[in-house]
């Protein structure tokens, strides 16, 4: 973005930061927020963009479970068709729709989290209504630190330690959602994408002026191994043409790279990118000429998946990714203090 692009979005980011002002005093009213019958889990972030956000909610489901919980992932399906919703995407036996439905993260969540029920829809104290009448005790909600319409139990805001906060600036002049002045809403802020003895004194003096006694904690991602459209294992490839269609392309590419695979050609789609047959073929042409193997991500294979391509998924694999949290204990201690099932 040139210096003149960013003075002429500068009054626009003024008025949409006014407008985030007017809302948030709106929600910071109790009456104004509704409340489910179990405890809700947010997981958000202040910024546009990928902030390693589904293998962090994907975690979290996953030690709920190991508590013995019964957990819910609600999200809004975003670039899926379910609108208000609810739309069950999974009651724990994996997919019960594609992602033309119900949106890729939710896919990709419902087929890697078995006996864990994903709901979407863009109404979504309805989803979490749904989810807990259908027997889930603790709903998470994916990508809810925007939504304050939804009471919640529990805040945690990801912070991408590659790009924490951008300019400063909220969008349209930057990549802000909202002013940093939200952190202060925060019960657990997590910086992702760092390393374990990784030192962050700038990210960390920003959270402390909006959230002083907030915990803070450190994730990163480990790469599990590349599976085929059926979840098969597949062996890692010595060459791949790569491609995606996430909001950190660039790290996508550094995992494939640190695998020691030999990229021979990387294309990069916007997010949440709905891949045309052309675009699948000239993909697939690529990686025949090379003598290598197409390797997307799970969230685009799922997206592939759901298009009509005939067989062309079949000659794919995606890279499986997780969620390392170091030192979760401040974590998992307010994930266990969690209200009793129907008690929230």
């Amino acid at each position: 973005m040139n210096a003149l692009t960013r003075a002429l979005l500068i009054p626009p980011s003024w008025l949409y930061r006014c407008a985030l002002a007017l809302r948030n005093r709106h929600y910071d009213r109790p009456s104004a927020v509704r409340a489910v019958s179990v405890p809700v889990v947010s997981v958000g972030n202040v910024t546009v963009g990928g902030t390693g956000k589904t293998p962090i909610v994907s975690w979290i489901a996953e030690q709920l479970q190991s508590m013995g919980r019964k957990p819910a992932i609600v999200s809004r399906g975003y670039g899926g068709a379910a609108g208000r919703g609810p739309v069950f995407v999974s009651r724990g036996g994996g997919p019960l729709c594609d992602a033309a439905k119900a949106g890729d993260e939710p896919v990709q969540l419902a087929a890697g989290l078995p006996g864990v029920r994903v709901v979407v829809g863009s109404d979504r104290w309805a989803g979490a209504a749904a989810a807990a009448a259908d027997g889930a005790d603790v709903v998470i909600l994916d990508d809810g630190f925007q939504h304050r319409r939804l009471a919640r139990d529990l805040d945690i805001v990801l912070l991408d330690a590659s790009n924490p906060f951008d300019n400063g600036r909220v969008i349209p002049a930057g990549r802000l959602r909202e002013p940093l002045d939200a952190l202060g809403r925060a019960d657990v802020v997590m910086i992702t994408r760092a390393s374990p003895g990784g030192v962050y004194p700038r990210i960390e003096s920003e959270i402390r002026r909006h959230a002083p006694q907030v915990p803070v904690l450190r994730a990163d991602h480990r790469t599990r191994g590349f599976v085929d459209a059926g979840g098969v294992e597949r062996a890692a490839p010595r060459r791949a043409v790569v491609f995606c269609g996430i909001g950190n392309p660039e790290r996508f590419q550094q995992d494939i790279r640190e695998l020691g695979i030999d990229i021979m050609d990387f294309r990069a789609f916007r997010d949440h990118h709905v891949y045309s047959a052309t675009e699948i073929d000239e993909l697939q042409s690529s990686a025949r000429s090379r003598e290598a193997v197409l390797v997307t991500t799970e969230k685009d294979l799922a997206r592939i998946e759901a298009g009509d391509h005939g067989s062309s998924r079949t000659s794919m694999i995606a890279l499986r990714i997780t969620a390392e949290v170091h030192s979760p204990e401040p974590l998992l201690d307010a994930l266990r203090q969690l209200g009793d099932p129907g008690g929230a």
